[in-house]
């Protein structure tokens, strides 16, 4: 597992890299999603969240209870009244290696990816019912594409990163301008790299026929605020 990605966007300060035990602690569907909305709307009671999830307080409870335990999610008794109990996130986004492959965590990892993939799918899902009622304007400004390019394994890693510096660019100016008038909404960004289907058979069959047996770059490393959520994110 790597304790600190050095990766564009990165802050140890504000972001959460997964262990074996924390991942352990948010790898499960409602937990995640529990995760994201806090992330993302801000501090809310398990009453809030069963609500808007269409679960039981009781569950949601429970999840919220697990998070706080791995250290996602902590109290805000500044928002309580009475016997409310305001939850808030922790961290900003979530950072995840894929475990080796013979590490123990390796199944439970894929689990969590898969979550959070489900989860973006679901957000684009949902971008798109609701895109008749948007503004003419965000219609066009929201995007989706599907470029392939051939590429080497260090240059894909480049093009990982580039594209994170190039997101940290444009989150940190919105920061900077925040509160200058101008018509805002968050944004969701997701990219994904990875072979396509059956690209690395070929290069795993001549590896194995040479006798090398370095098997290929397994990572899948990032961020996630929900999910990520994770939303999340990201994750």
């Amino acid at each position: 597992m790597t304790e600190d990605p050095h990766k564009p966007g990165y802050d140890s300060t504000q972001d959460i890299v997964l262990d074996a035990r924390t991942l352990r602690g948010v790898a499960h569907p409602l937990r995640l999603r529990l995760l994201g909305s806090l992330r993302h709307d801000g501090p809310q009671t398990a009453t809030q969240l069963a609500a808007r999830f269409g679960e039981s307080s009781a569950a949601t409870s429970y999840h919220l209870r697990t998070l706080a335990a791995h250290g996602f999610v902590a109290d805000a008794p500044e928002l309580g009244h009475g016997r409310e109990r305001f939850w808030r996130a922790v961290h900003r986004s979530t950072w995840f290696d894929t475990p080796d492959r013979d590490a123990p965590e390796r199944e439970l990892g894929e689990a969590y990816l898969r979550t959070v993939a489900r989860m973006y799918a679901e957000n684009v899902e949902r971008s798109i019912t609701e895109l008749a009622d948007w503004p003419q304007e965000w219609v066009r400004a929201a995007s989706m594409s599907d470029l392939t390019v051939s590429l080497s394994a260090a240059e894909a890693q480049q093009l990982a990163d580039d594209m994170m510096a190039l997101l940290v660019r444009y989150r940190d100016r919105a920061a900077d301008r925040a509160g200058d008038g101008s018509e805002r909404v968050a944004m969701s960004t997701q990219f994904q790299i990875f072979p396509r289907r059956g690209q690395l058979d070929a290069l795993l069959a001549a590896r194995a026929a040479s006798g090398d047996g370095t098997a290929a770059d397994e990572s899948a490393d990032g961020a996630a605020d929900e999910p990520s959520g994770v939303d999340g994110g990201g994750a």
